[in-house]
């Protein structure tokens, strides 16, 4: 049987027509978080264009105002593959974590073990505040309203007793202890970065226990004890990828 057809050609089989390329999910979200880049740039050279008056006896005509056009764009697409502004990573971080979960490429964050106990016996309220040194950070204030059922367990938990005895302050994630520091007034900071891709800072009054920087931590291992006269405890959640300065509310 001839493969010849009617018009006398061979049909052309599926053998030469490859798939599309079938992009992983993190290469679309870049791809998009590169194509905004490029757009506001393109958009601020024509801004910056539009500043320069023409002037003297030869006015720019059309040929020449299509190839400045060219020209602009090969300039941006040059600064994209040299890395750009740093735009598109700030879009795709926050693309990442809006999408991330949904198209699943990026583990939920699930529900933190710390830093208080916050159950039906607890005595403890948490507010959001605006933490004046991170702006793009998430930070609640944790305010006491009396003693919790921690205080009581602490002394047989082998936990510290008298002055030292409070409520237990312990990790929210998984993560590697990053650093603890005294500050004034008798407070700790403590900075952890969690494997869920964020870090928190703990700030409050009272003794660390036993932990050591770079050391391995486990939600809910206990970090801490308020001091019996805490009564608040601030608590901020940031990306590890971007960590912002030092300053500890109050």
């Amino acid at each position: 049987m001839s493969d010849v057809g009617s018009g006398g050609f061979k049909p052309i089989g599926n053998r030469m027509m490859g798939r599309p390329e079938q992009k992983a999910p993190e290469q679309k979200l870049r791809e998009v978080s590169d194509m905004y880049e490029k757009h506001f740039l393109r958009e601020m050279m024509k801004a910056m264009r539009s500043t320069v008056k023409e002037g003297g006896f030869i006015q720019s005509n059309q040929a020449e105002k299509i190839f400045r056009e060219q020209l602009d764009d090969q300039y941006v697409e040059k600064w994209g593959e040299r890395g750009g502004i740093g735009l598109s990573n700030m879009i795709y971080d926050q693309l990442m974590n809006k999408f991330g979960v949904m198209m699943g490429i990026k583990a939920p964050v699930t529900k933190p073990v710390g830093p208080l106990a916050m159950d039906e016996k607890s005595n403890y309220t948490a507010k959001p505040f605006q933490h004046p040194g991170k702006k793009q950070a998430v930070s609640y204030k944790f305010d006491v309203a009396g003693p919790s059922s921690d205080t009581a367990a602490a002394g047989s938990a082998g936990a510290p007793t008298g002055a030292q005895a409070g409520a237990a302050v312990k990790t929210p994630w998984d993560g590697v202890l990053l650093g603890k520091k005294s500050l004034a007034d008798d407070q700790t900071m403590v900075e952890i970065e969690h494997d869920n891709g964020l870090k928190s800072q703990l700030v409050f009054k009272g003794g660390l226990s036993k932990v050591s920087t770079g050391e391995k931590l486990q939600a809910g291992d206990t970090l801490g004890f308020l001091s019996p006269e805490a009564k608040t405890l601030y608590w901020t959640i940031e990306s590890d990828k971007e960590p912002g300065p030092e300053t500890v509310s109050e």
